[in-house]
């Protein structure tokens, strides 16, 4: 049976694929978030928040678009990534495959996943007005349980969504539906290392954001590294199980 790699072992091995392909790893995600950052200034220019409620519709449409061209580039970085785990060629211009082999899965991926941001963000602005003008600590008590468990559900959905890319990449035929329930499926008794592997990355990003973001063009390839590791051995264990 095929052994869980530890975080430090996915980490080890993922330094070791990133010798000497740094230098591409770190312009694809250069290209990819200026991407993502010109499209979000475009739509905040295009449709100000203070300009009611059809700005608001419009602006709100606008950004499902955007995270769904967004998570297409997104879904070609990780055939990067698989492809550098698994000693294949790298290239440029699999970042728009996605674009026209089936983008259709990765649109519904990214309707779920903007609901579920949406409604997150949206609760949590309504619920911190009334705690930070809340002088009753004891008032404050169910506040802080619906932000709790908010926080908890919002983090274990991202968890049990984080392998639809990697899926996607390996079987993009399937309905976009069906890549959610097998990442769930594959995330079973999974979510807490995927969460441990994540925070183990804060300090490495703290000191990429604190160096103007430019350490983050190779923090942010060593996390993609890693997490395709992790989505590749929980393939190899739940194909021996």
């Amino acid at each position: 049976m095929k052994n869980q790699l530890k975080t430090r072992e996915l980490k080890s091995h993922a330094r070791e694929l990133m010798m000497e392909k740094h230098g591409f790893l770190a312009l694809v995600t250069f290209l990819v978030s200026m991407l993502y950052l010109a499209a979000t200034l475009l739509l905040n220019s295009a449709f100000p928040a203070a300009g009611g409620a059809m700005n608001l519709l419009l602006g709100l449409l606008g950004s499902l678009l955007i995270n769904i061209v967004y998570y297409l580039f997104c879904a070609g970085q990780a055939s990067i990534y698989l492809n550098l785990c698994r000693g294949q060629d790298m290239r440029l211009g699999q970042l728009t495959i996605p674009l026209s082999r089936r983008p259709e899965p990765v649109a519904v991926f990214a309707g779920v996943q903007f609901v579920i941001q949406t409604v997150s963000v949206n609760l949590g602005l309504w619920i911190l007005p009334d705690i930070l003008s809340e002088n009753e600590p004891l008032a404050l008590l169910p506040m802080y349980g619906i932000l709790l468990v908010l926080l908890v559900l919002t983090v274990w959905l991202e968890l049990g969504l984080s392998m639809v890319f990697f899926l996607y990449c390996d079987n993009p035929q399937k309905s976009g539906m069906q890549l959610i329930r097998e990442s769930f499926q594959l995330m079973r008794g999974n979510c807490g290392r995927m969460l441990y592997l994540l925070l183990s990355f804060i300090g490495v990003m703290l000191l990429g954001t604190l160096s103007a973001g430019i350490g983050l063009l190779f923090a942010r390839p060593y996390l993609n590294t890693v997490q395709a590791l992790f989505y590749l051995n929980l393939v190899e264990t739940a194909h021996t199980e």
